[in-house]
C-alpha cells in the first residue's frame, strides 16, 4: 500500500479538465484504501487514502468542467494523475479519451422504464436515471473493452437504421455538435452514476 503526499501541479489547471477517478473505493477500521487495475490482464495495485485525498475523490463529478480546485487539491489531482490513480478527460475530448474500461462489481437491474431512460438500481444502493442512449452502452461492458470501444459500438448500432441516422444528422445541424460529443456526454454521465454506487469501476487500460 501507499501512503500519499502533497504535490502542486500547475499542469492540472487547465480550463474544463474533468477528472475521472479509476479503481474502487473500499472502508476498512483503518480508513479508505482506492483499488486500481483489478481485472483480467491488470496490474492490481492499492492505495491507502488520506482523508483529504478520499474526500477529494468521492467528490469527483466528471461530468462537470467548470469546477475550480483550490492549490491544495490541485496538487493531491496532480500526484493522483501521476500515479495513475485517476484519468483526465479535457474539454471537448472526443471518443479517443475514452480509454477506461468498465468492469462490472454488482448486480444491477432495471427496476422502471420511462419514456426517456430507465431507472437503474445497484444493489441496495438509491435507484437513479440511465437514459436511452446511455443503456445501451450498459450490456456490453464487460471488462475487456474500453469505454471508447463501447461507444463506437453503440454508434454504430443506433446509426444502422436509416430513419435514426437522420433524425441524427438534423439534431447535429440543429445544436452545432456531434453524436460522438453526446455519446462523450453519455459516457461521463455513466462513470459518475455507475462508480458512485459501486455498480462498475472503471480502470485503467493496462
Amino acid at each position: 500500500m501507499t501512503t500519499m503526499s502533497i504535490r502542486y501541479d500547475p499542469a492540472s489547471a487547465n480550463p474544463g479538465v474533468r477528472y475521472v477517478r479509476l479503481g474502487y473505493l473500499t472502508t476498512f477500521e483503518s480508513g479508505q484504501t482506492l483499488t486500481v487495475g483489478d481485472r483480467i490482464g491488470g496490474t492490481k495495485r492499492g492505495a491507502k487514502l488520506t482523508p483529504a485525498y478520499y474526500a477529494l475523490l468521492d467528490s469527483l463529478d466528471p461530468t462537470v468542467g467548470d469546477r475550480e480546485f483550490p492549490a491544495a487539491e490541485l496538487g493531491l489531482l496532480g500526484w493522483l494523475a501521476d500515479q495513475g490513480l485517476i484519468a483526465v478527460v479535457t474539454d471537448g475530448a472526443d471518443l479517443t479519451e475514452l480509454t477506461m474500461v468498465p468492469v462490472p462489481r454488482r448486480e444491477m437491474a432495471i427496476v422502471e422504464e420511462l419514456e426517456d431512460g430507465y431507472i437503474l438500481r445497484v444493489s441496495e444502493k438509491q435507484p437513479f436515471l440511465v437514459s436511452g442512449l446511455g443503456a445501451r452502452f450498459l450490456s456490453l461492458m464487460d471488462g475487456e473493452r474500453s469505454l471508447a470501444e463501447i461507444a463506437r459500438a453503440v454508434k454504430t448500432e443506433v446509426l444502422a437504421d436509416p430513419a435514426v441516422r437522420l433524425a441524427v444528422q438534423d439534431d447535429e445541424r440543429e445544436q452545432g455538435r456531434t453524436f460522438d460529443s453526446v455519446l462523450v456526454d453519455e459516457a461521463l454521465a455513466l462513470i459518475r452514476d455507475l462508480a458512485r454506487s459501486g455498480g462498475v469501476s472503471f480502470e485503467p487500460p493496462e
